[in-house]
């Protein structure tokens, strides 16, 4: 099978992410100017302070204490008021901008080939499209604004220090440039930490989904405390990714606060003291050095923090860009479907790993209108077959024509509305009977479906349900029999009137009984249309125009019921196992063996 590559990334995660808040600039800049508001209005609380100390004080003055008191309150409703805008309107930026990229996302995971959802778990893609865009969100709902208003508000007291005492500031400000690289150089050790953690909560996600689908085995064959272990063991490794980059980061963070804090105070005394002394500073300029530098590297710690989100964000958003930059299906060059003559098959060749191939140099034709049947053992290639004629996969080499047109010509959307797939294992969406049988296309009315249910003898159990077509299904409509359940989905078919059934395994799972009522239906059902058929079981094909017989990739015969058994021994052996009280001359006779089955 080819693979798909990637698309080229040419640009990063972060200017992709970016290029998504375009439309919501305004917003930002409203966010930004009410964080830079709040924050002028922090900065500007130890400056009152400062002229309680050096001026009502001394001066015995409680009207100008009060005074500057009622501007400090002032100061800080002011600096709520803006951080609950900042807040409320970034947070909206977010919450816009994530639930894009996750429409985009999801949008284009609908786009990708079949082959990628084999290749990744259910969970793990959850994992993607949830729980990676609300870490992404954080950039901006949190992390990114938090970013812009620390620098902001560390730019300001360094400036407020300066205008002070400037010998004071820079001699304060000497470790600052070590400090940025013991800051950039954790980090940068941090990521792939990160990256590893988010890998694992996916895993995480993966099994767990995987185990709650299929909790009626586990329960069945008590195997759910192996699921409760491996699930353990998913989690443990994620635990153990995430304490060592905690101990790694709050051991470095511990170590430059108790620097930034006892010591610092220490400095800033050492510092301004003497100025007091010789009386070229106040007081009041030394509590506003304690205050300012007590919590000068408090902004640069929170930088810290900012950065390490940014970079959990970063990680994933590398990883839901990748979704986005695998290739969809080739949509074909747009030709609309045209098939009124044969459906041909000229020298196909398959594998889904590379050295380990499914079809070997299959060719066949199917005419319009004719039943087809594709029979042979388990892992002969039948279902690959019919999949590749849904363009589920592309084929490895040969080609397959529609009345001479290129399969891969014709527009992929138009080619899939032709068919009417009809599979073993029947997927029942939440929601209601109708809604399941149209799937949720809102042109084919209530009266086509019912018409539909009549065709495949559905009718009749659909009204004895308590609300008709419109009773809701539990997940994968375990409220229905299996049987029930496969009447449904040939009801889709005939549903959109599709000009192609194919049927793959269609009456495996139903018993004989609604066996015997789908055949009798058959003949309506495919009236006019032309059928493939994937059966293993004879009774449901005795009467195709044409069967197949696989084998180890490769077709070894075909023909009619009655030349295959005469022809080929596997294909007799195969008719005397289903039907061991036929005798060989009796069942010969394919319309007399259909009949007695049926």
């Amino acid at each position: 099978m080819k693979r798909h590559a990637q698309l080229p990334k040419p640009r990063g995660s972060l200017s992709r992410f970016l290029g998504y808040m375009a439309p919501y600039w305004g917003l930002f800049a409203a966010g930004t100017v009410a964080m830079l508001a709040a924050t002028g209005a922090k900065l500007a609380l130890p400056l009152i302070l400062q002229q309680v100390i050096d001026k009502a004080i001394p001066a015995g003055d409680m009207s100008l204490m009060l005074r500057y008191a009622l501007s400090y309150l002032g100061l800080i409703a002011f600096m709520a008021v803006g951080t609950y805008f900042q807040t409320m309107l970034i947070v909206r930026l977010g919450l816009s901008v994530v639930t894009k990229i996750k429409e985009d996302l999801f949008s284009h995971l609908l786009t990708l080939p079949v082959s990628y959802f084999d290749k990744h778990q259910v969970g793990e893609l959850m994992a993607r499209v949830e729980n990676d865009t609300e870490k992404a969100k954080n950039i901006f709902s949190e992390t990114g604004v938090m970013l812009i208003s620390n620098v902001a508000y560390f730019v300001g007291v360094f400036l407020v220090l300066f205008s002070k005492n400037p010998n004071a500031t820079g001699v304060m400000l000497i470790p600052l440039p070590f400090l940025m690289f013991a800051f950039i150089f954790v980090f940068d050790k941090l990521r792939p930490l990160y990256e590893k953690a988010r890998k694992t909560y996916a895993k995480i996600t993966a099994v767990a989904t995987e185990f709650v689908q299929g909790i009626e085995v586990l329960q069945a064959f008590n195997r759910t405390e192996h699921a409760s272990r491996r699930l353990e063991e998913a989690s443990k490794e994620k635990r153990d990714v995430e304490i060592k980059a905690g101990l790694v980061e709050y051991s470095f963070m511990g170590v430059l606060r108790f620097m930034a804090g006892t010591l610092f105070l220490v400095l800033i005394i050492r510092l301004i003291a003497p100025g007091i002394f010789q009386g070229a500073l106040t007081v009041g300029a030394l509590l506003v050095f304690i205050e300012y530098g007590m919590t000068l590297f408090e902004p640069l710690f929170s930088i810290g923090e900012n950065i390490r989100g940014i970079q959990q964000a970063r990680v994933a958003l590398g990883r839901v860009f990748g979704i986005m930059d695998e290739l969809p299906e080739p949509k074909g060059s747009g030709a609309s479907p045209s098939f009124s003559q044969e459906i041909e098959f000229r020298n196909v060749s398959f594998s889904y790993k590379d050295g380990e191939p499914v079809l070997d140099n299959v060719s066949f034709t199917v005419k319009k209108g004719q039943t087809l049947a594709l029979v042979g053992a388990s892992g002969s290639g039948k279902t690959t077959t019919v999949s590749l004629l849904c363009r589920f996969y592309p084929i490895g080499s040969g080609t397959i024509l529609v009345d001479g047109r290129d399969l891969t010509e014709i527009d992929l959307h138009a080619w899939r509305r032709t068919i009417g797939l009809v599979l073993q294992d029947v997927y029942l969406f939440p929601g209601t009977i109708l809604e399941n049988v149209r799937v949720y296309d809102d042109a084919i009315h209530e009266p086509d479906v019912f018409a539909a249910l009549k065709t495949v003898h559905a009718a009749d159990f659909v009204r004895r349900l308590p609300n008709d077509v419109r009773t809701s299904l539990h997940e994968r409509g375990s409220n229905l029999s299996m049987g029930e359940k496969q009447l449904l989905s040939f009801a889709r078919a005939v549903a959109f009137d599709a000009d192609i059934v194919i049927m793959d395994e269609a009456t495996a799972s139903v018993d004989v009984a609604t066996e015997r009522r789908i055949q009798k239906s058959m003949a309506d059902m495919l009236k006019g249309r032309t059928a493939i058929i994937v059966a293993h079981r004879l009774s449901s094909i005795l009467k195709a125009d044409k069967i197949l017989f696989f084998k180890d990739g490769r077709i070894i015969a075909q023909g009619t019921h009655e030349e295959l058994l005469s022809s080929l021994p596997e294909y007799g052996e195969l008719v005397r196992l289903q039907f061991p009280d036929l005798d060989a001359e009796r069942t010969a006779d394919g319309a007399q063996t259909a009949e007695t089955v049926a």
